[in-house]
């Protein structure tokens, strides 16, 4: 079974600041990369990766972000669960981003990581 991911929109239509969440779900035995394409557009400023506890194994984390040509905007690895992180970057953004989260090894048990992207 392949792991999904969920994007929960914003509602801040009148505001120049933007905040993206994204919601990885691997099953149990699903240690495979998943990508979520997104549209944005402006100043990318905040990431915010949020691993969820695994039981049996010990999963790291790796999430990149790759911009419309493949190209790696960003990228951080070895993100131990039960943990959150915080990044402030300043990365111009357009175009149809991926962002891409794989474990480093097949999870136990049900594994959620949330990643919240924030910018301008």
């Amino acid at each position: 079974m392949a792991g999904t991911a969920a994007l929960t929109e914003s509602s801040f239509k009148e505001s120049p600041v933007w905040e993206r969440k994204i919601t990885y779900t691997f099953a149990s035995g699903d240690a495979d990369e998943v990508k979520y394409e997104l549209p944005m557009n402006g100043i990318l400023q905040k990431i915010i990766v949020k691993c969820g506890p695994c039981t049996g194994a010990v999963v790291t984390t790796t999430v990149a972000i790759d911009d419309n040509y493949d190209n790696e905007v960003w990228t951080v690895a070895a993100l131990a669960e039960s943990t959150t992180y915080t990044y402030s970057v300043s990365e111009p953004i357009a175009g149809v981003m991926d962002i891409g989260v794989s474990p480093s090894t097949d999870p136990l048990s049900a594994f959620i990581v949330t990643v919240y992207l924030r910018g301008i």
